[in-house]
């Protein structure tokens, strides 16, 4: 009975991580403004990608790698409360551990396409983790953005006057839709950048990748 439980929750590994990152997407603008709302947040989504990354690998290595980044993340995240007096500090220890954990989001998204982009067979499970690997870009984008606005406070302009990381993820993600609302404009050079690739990302991966997906799930 345990081995079959196994078999069974190896065959649909994708089915917690994309759960956690919908339930995360939608309660993230509400958890932000609470006073631990953005220790939450950091924790409840490293914790999931752990956990998502050992259920690919299953490599001991992998995941002694990845619970360090978390830790290292966690410490400077910690550094920039604890010190908020230097400002010069405070903003270096965000960006250090926004940085981190971009390259986390990165690990965890190549982990998946090296499972995916193989696979002759697809199936349901299969098509939920180009899924997930579709939010971790909106994710992913949205950490690239906090870290262009830490140099510069006036790369994104929005009627609100003040963007805040909450923003941020809503711009990165209607930009990845390619809906562009336009309630929040990148100003300056490097985000209009970056909000061009993303576009470009997002009319490219489910148009070539996650449409291989599902006409091999469809064949099969």
């Amino acid at each position: 009975m345990k081995f079959r439980q196994l078999i069974q929750a190896t065959e649909n590994k994708y089915n917690r991580l994309l759960a956690n990152l919908l339930s995360l997407y939608i309660i993230y603008p509400f958890l932000v403004y609470l006073p631990l709302g953005d220790w939450l947040i950091f924790f409840f989504f490293s914790l999931s990608l752990i956990i998502a990354v050992y259920q690919i690998d299953r490599s001991k290595l992998a995941l002694r790698f990845n619970i360090g980044l978390f830790l290292i993340a966690l410490l400077l995240r910690a550094f920039s409360t604890i010190i908020p007096i230097y400002s010069d500090f405070n903003r270096w220890f965000e960006l250090s551990s926004t940085l981190i954990f971009l390259a986390f989001i990165g690990l965890c998204v190549y982990s998946i396409l090296l499972e995916l982009i193989p696979a002759e067979q697809v199936t349901s499970d299969i098509i939920k983790g180009g899924i997930c690997v579709y939010f971790l870009l909106g994710f992913f984008w949205a950490a690239a953005y906090n870290i262009v606005q830490i140099f510069d406070s006036d790369s994104f302009s929005s009627a609100a006057k003040t963007v805040n990381q909450a923003d941020l993820l809503h711009f990165s993600f209607t930009t990845l839709a390619t809906v562009g609302y336009g309630d929040i404009v990148p100003a300056s050079k490097v985000a209009r950048v970056l909000a061009n690739l993303e576009g470009m990302t997002g009319v490219l991966y489910p148009a070539v990748f996650i449409a291989r997906l599902v006409s091999l799930h469809n064949g099969r």
